[in-house]
């Protein structure tokens, strides 16, 4: 039972490790990571759950597709789906929120695309977004540290106790 808690324990110390590698890493290679802040695209992409926008060339986006942009009017990052396009030198696109029942009223220029959406893990985002503040910072680098120490005293507990028996 220890065994399968330790290594429960590690296994989780390794994905925060890796989730907030890949969270301050993504952007060095043009990719963004996001959290969902809003219901628009429900039941596709909850509140709260990180989405992954990688870069791509405005002509390889269909109808369909779900989209990061800045919107037109407030310039905030938007994740939409793609419902129409407008031919062009550049092209536009007109979106939608999934919940939305109708399309956006300002079309999204094509310079105004960040990427298209090529994964998303629902929830994380709350997970992400504190490792993205200084005490989340702290917590996941300090956080293995802490359980290899208590790993190790332990170990060395037991090693003295058996010692103690003989």
């Amino acid at each position: 039972m220890r065994r399968a808690a330790g290594v429960f324990g590690f296994t989780l110390v390794i994905l925060l490790l890796a989730a907030a590698a890949f969270t301050f890493l993504a952007p060095y290679f043009s990719w963004r990571v996001d959290v969902v802040i809003s219901g628009s695209m429900e039941p596709r992409l909850y509140t709260g759950a990180v989405v992954v926008t990688r870069p791509v060339a405005t002509e390889t986006i269909l109808p369909g597709d779900i989209i990061t942009f800045y919107a037109p009017v407030t310039r905030m990052l938007t994740t939409h789906r793609v419902v129409s396009m407008q031919t062009g030198s550049p092209p536009s696109f007109h979106t939608r929120g999934d919940a939305n029942e109708e399309a956006d009223l300002v079309t999204v220029a094509a310079p105004d695309v960040v990427g298209r959406v090529c994964f998303d893990v629902p929830y994380v985002g709350y997970v992400t977004r504190f490792i993205k503040t200084p005490l989340g910072l702290l917590i996941s680098l300090c956080l293995p540290g802490i359980v290899i120490i208590i790993t190790e005293m332990s170990n060395i507990r037991r090693a003295l106790m058996d010692r103690e028996i003989v």
